[in-house]
């Protein structure tokens, strides 16, 4: 029989089969990545070639078992067929509420544009001014509110508006105003040296300069001692932003760049690497030497950075600006780059989206002595202190943050986030930042510390531990100048060596793992995009081996190599476990292909579970399996590499746990640990999984989210679990567990300092409120509400915090041991914020009907009484409160930034005018002349969340929705002032608080809950601040 023409290379029968050698040659090409194979003869897959010395034969790979070929199959398949949505984009009009004369925007709403319906409004409101932004989206012409991307239909026309009242009677689209005819003029024959004025400019996002790229930076003492920083031709800091933050990266004082190859080259602008230097991708950084040294000079070994445990110094770059005497121009126009570039700016009835009506710079005032400002879109009205501050120069603050504790550890189902490195420290994310926990006893008394891997620019998604345990390589979402991508860094010096996937993982990265088989030699990845493509690297050369082009439309909760072959990966998640073969030559140049199994991997109708949600792998070669459905699988291959679920021991199993399998931990004595509910069981893996035993976690923990053993063996039984509600707990299942790691595990609103003591409380969602010691890191008291709580405020003395819930009542408790006192009904609107008067006489409490209630507070706090007169004015919810020193005036800020002053002896509005001079005792509302510097400093989309004011008042620290803090010096008014800024979140920051004395600042941030403890260092010591 003559054999059907396929693709080449040669296709050859492997070892072992019963048919002839047969060879084959194709004349034309194809698009399909797969061979294609006859229905009447089967052709056989070359055997693909050993990633190790030892030739491992295999059985033959009939290519009829693998997805997208053409041979016909009777397995079920029902798992695999996945309808791929629309993801074309659908071209839409947009209008201006009542504007007949507004010509329209058109817009392409894309699912990849615009991920959600808040990232379109944002878009508009770019596009689209209105007088207090875009709000609503309404259909014309039946006015039907929009509130879903999905929702938009192809070629119809929209109304955008900032109320909720759509005009449907005014004629959009109809207006007769003509454009600018920007056309050619069409007589006479146009000059040859004429023509490039008329050729379209290329895009700038196609223009090879404005692409991003990777450096690798060199300690100039330390040549041994590399850290990679990934930079944006795009982002708005200038040259002196990008060396003070690799000085804070990396724990050095950077005072000059300069290239490797020799003749060193000194880099002085950000334009060179992109153009000059763009081939090069190691520099040296250098400190005050300002030269390269040379190879003799070079100190070794190089300490670690990135750690939040170091207290190396850091000298201010600001020293060498204050040297009169030896300053000359160069250093001086150096010193005026350090103010940030303004952003781009639209303009609104002459006054910037988020800026100055005339430049600040000027000192000039109008006459009425009051300055205009524009808060997203809409002009705001304040007036400056009678004197002007010195420190009010708009310069770079002296001071800095530095991490020094995260709190809490945050598990996410269906994704292994905790592991144990070979220091026998704990290794787990939270946000952008890789936490090593160590927890020591001492005389009863807990000594913990922590080291923290500071590589990641946004939220880090996913974290493995290689086999050699000395590289951790974890991934990251997408961010809005940050791509999603994979690091691969020491784990004991904590510098990045690899950078991969840049421009490849679109969205985010949602598991990685290498192969166990070459020790680590290969990575695999999957994305989180729609299609979930896997992707096979060979990390060390940043070389892409293999991909699919779609693993599943559904979601992936991980991707593995199988423990014992390093050509089958396994991935598996929302209705699937699928086992892919790689085909790859090593020793040839071109790309491997990856291969589903259709023979592997197949549930039957009643073992089929919603979810596969962990993995294991037993000494004998099973795979095992834990799913939505509570039961533990074992899949056995047979002698033709066939993964199917062994009958046998399915009948103990079946029904493991209550609750969904989050997680499977294979013992070294052959124990296999399972975790569902509170539960964790224990099973026999050598006689056919019998069950040994179980144990329920505590109640206050949550659910097992994941276990791993304590030490790398885990003879001895001892694990950690991690749990749903952010805890850490250790011991074994015949000992009883203890925390080691608390936290909260829901969104925390509030922060609020104990005046006296390094201590502080938060409060969440999670309906718990926690004292936490700033010393010790650990949890002094914690107290269960009875609602969810947003808002806190802490007496003067530190004796008793108010605590707002979202039914509108607050709760008292004693400050020292977390017991309630009293509970009060303020009325049906939730609580947002609350501040007690520095006499301690009265408490104000902020709701999110705009409402603002005043309480007095009787014996010791003890009994609160209401003022019956209501403080009404905001139009929208108010945000935050301010006391002036003398107990006398109230200041306050809505969720549309508006300010209002408040006169608390009449209970009436103030003039600001009058309050121009007040001394307030905090300052954390988000708006106000004190402010408008920082508001100059944001992008296009973003705004500030919150704000803290030092109890010193040397500096003020804002919170904005992208993640980012700045420092500032206080006050700070001036245009695009210079600040320090870090960027540890990927969401909105939520809270931000000086302790008492100023040393120490905490933040929280983002739906899963973030609580950092940051040092104020001073940048001319490197000291932490202790006033």
């Amino acid at each position: 029989m003559a054999t059907k023409r396929v693709k080449k290379p040669l296709v050859k029968t492997m070892k072992g089969s019963d048919k002839s050698t047969k060879t084959s040659r194709v004349g034309t090409t194809t698009k399909s990545e797969i061979p294609v194979y006859s229905d009447d003869e089967y052709e056989v897959y070359p055997a693909q070639r050993p990633h190790t010395d030892t030739y491992r034969e295999y059985p033959p790979f009939v290519m009829g078992r693998y997805e997208q070929s053409n041979m016909n199959s009777e397995i079920n398949d029902k798992a695999v067929v996945h309808r791929t949505t629309d993801r074309r984009g659908k071209r839409v009009s947009f209008f201006r509420n009542g504007d007949k004369d507004f010509k329209g925007v058109n817009v392409c709403i894309n699912p990849k544009q615009f991920l959600n319906f808040e990232a379109l409004l944002v878009y508009l409101n770019d596009r689209i001014e209105t007088s207090s932004g875009v709000r609503y989206v309404f259909s014309l012409p039946d006015g039907k509110e929009i509130k879903s991307v999905t929702a938009f239909q192809q070629g119809r026309s929209y109304l955008v508006s900032s109320v909720k009242k759509p005009a449907l009677d005014v004629p959009y689209g109809q207006s007769r105003e003509n454009f600018w005819n920007n056309k050619k003029p069409s007589a006479g024959r146009v000059r040859k040296e004429e023509l490039e004025l008329f050729k379209r400019t290329e895009s700038p996002k196609n223009n090879p300069k404005n692409k991003p790229r990777v450096i690798t930076v060199i300690n100039n003492e330390y040549r041994d001692r590399r850290e990679k920083f990934y930079i944006n031709p795009s982002t708005r800091h200038n040259f002196e932003d990008l060396l003070l933050t690799m000085g804070d990266m990396t724990n050095i004082d950077i005072h000059a760049l300069f290239t490797e190859k020799q003749p060193h080259r000194k880099v002085e602008s950000f334009s060179q690497l992109f153009n000059e230097f763009k081939n090069q991708d190691n520099f040296i950084a250098c400190g005050p030497e300002l030269v390269p040294l040379k190879p003799e000079n070079v100190k070794r070994p190089a300490p670690s950075s990135n750690s939040g445990s170091d207290s190396m110094s850091v000298a201010s770059r600001m020293k060498k600006f204050h040297k009169t005497n030896d300053g000359d121009l160069d250093e001086i126009n150096e010193y005026e780059m350090q103010r940030s570039p303004s952003p781009q700016e639209h303009l609104l009835n002459g006054v910037p989206v988020n800026g100055y009506h005339e430049p600040l710079s000027s000192r000039h005032y109008p006459e009425d002595d009051s300055v205009k400002f524009n808060i997203r879109g809409k002009v705001r009205e304040y007036f400056p202190p009678s004197i002007t501050y010195p420190d009010d120069d708009g310069q770079r603050p002296d001071k800095k943050l530095k991490l020094e504790w995260i709190y809490g550890f945050h598990a996410r189902e269906g994704c292994k986030n905790l592991v144990v490195f070979k220091t026998g420290e704990l290794l787990y994310y939270v946000a952008a930042v890789a936490v090593f926990f160590r927890r020591i006893e001492e005389r009863g008394e807990g000594r913990d510390t922590q080291r923290h891997y500071l590589g990641h620019t946004e939220d880090i998604s996913c974290l493995t531990l290689h086999p050699t345990e000395n590289w951790v390589a974890s991934g990251q979402v997408s961010g809005k100048e940050n791509p999603a991508h994979v690091r691969i860094w020491d784990g004991e010096k904590l510098t990045t060596f690899h950078v991969i996937g840049i421009g490849f993982f679109s969205q985010g990265v949602a598991s990685i793992g290498f192969s166990d088989q070459s020790r680590g030699g290969f990575m695999c990845v999957t994305d989180t995009s729609d299609k979930h493509v896997l992707s096979v690297w060979d990390w060390e050369k940043e070389r892409m081996i293999a991909k699919t082009t779609k693993t599943t439309t559904k979601a992936v909760n991980c991707c593995c190599f199988y423990k014992y072959d390093d050509t089958l990966l396994i991935t598996y998640g929302a209705d699937h476990l699928f086992f892919w073969r790689l085909f790859w030559d090593p020793v040839g140049v071109q790309d491997g292909k990856l291969y589903r199994d259709k023979l592997s991997g197949v549930f039957e109708e009643d073992t089929q579970p919603a979810m596969v949600t962990s993995h294991a792998f037993s000494s004998t070669g099973d795979v095992i399996t834990g799913d939505s459905n509570g039961s533990i699988l074992v899949w056995t291959k047979d002698q033709d590499y066939v993964f199917k679920i062994n009958k046998d021991m399915i009948g103990g199993m079946k029904a493991a746990h209550m609750k969904p399998v989050s997680t499977l931990c294979m013992m070294v004595d052959n124990t296999l640990l399972s975790g569902g509910g509170s539960y964790i069981k224990s099973w026999d893996s050598i006689n056919n999984y019998r069950k040994i035993s179980k144990r329920e976690i505590p109640e206050i923990a949550g659910n097992v989210r994941t276990i791993i053993p304590q030490r790398g063996s885990g003879a001895d039984g001892q694990i950690y679990v991690g749990t749903s509600k952010s805890c850490i707990l250790a011991g074994s299942l015949p000992v009883k567990f203890r925390f080691i790691v608390q936290g909260h595990c829901k969104e925390i609103w509030a922060i609020a300092a104990v005046p006296g003591e390094s201590s502080f409380i938060t409060t969440s969602h999670d309906q718990f409120v926690i004292k936490w010691s700033a010393i010790t890191h650990r949890v002094l008291w914690r107290s269960p509400m009875e609602k969810p709580t947003t808002a806190l405020a802490v007496d003067s003395r530190g004796l008793y915090v108010a605590v707002g819930s979202v039914a509108g009542r607050f709760f008292v408790l004693n400050a020292k041991n977390g017991m309630h006192i009293i509970t009060v009904q303020v009325g049906k609107s939730q609580i947002n914020a609350m501040r007690y008067s520095p006499d301690n006489a009265m408490l104000a409490v902020g709701c999110e009907d705009g409402h603002i209630h005043i309480f007095y507070v009787h014996d010791e706090g003890q009994i609160y009484r209401k003022n019956n007169i209501i403080l009404r004015g905001h139009m929208k919810f108010v945000t935050n409160l301010d006391w002036s020193t003398d107990s006398r005036f109230l200041q306050s800020v809505d969720g549309d930034f508006e300010l209002h002053n408040w006169n608390i002896q009449r209970m009436e509005r103030e003039d600001a005018r009058t309050l121009r001079d007040c001394n307030w005792q905090t300052y954390s509302c988000c708006a106000g002349h004190p402010l408008m510097g920082p508001w100059t400093s944001c992008d296009a989309g973003e705004t500030v969340s919150v704000v803290a004011r030092s109890n010193y008042r040397e500096i003020i620290i804002t919170g904005d929705n992208t993640g980012r803090m700045k420092v500032f010096k206080y006050p700070s008014s001036t245009n695009m002032p210079a600040c320090r800024w870090t960027k540890l979140y990927s969401g909105t920051v939520t809270a931000l608080e000086f302790l008492y004395d100023d040393s120490f600042v905490l933040s929280s941030a983002g739906k899963t809950p973030v609580l950092a403890q940051w040092s104020v260092v001073d940048t001319y010591s490197g000291q932490q601040n202790h006033s």
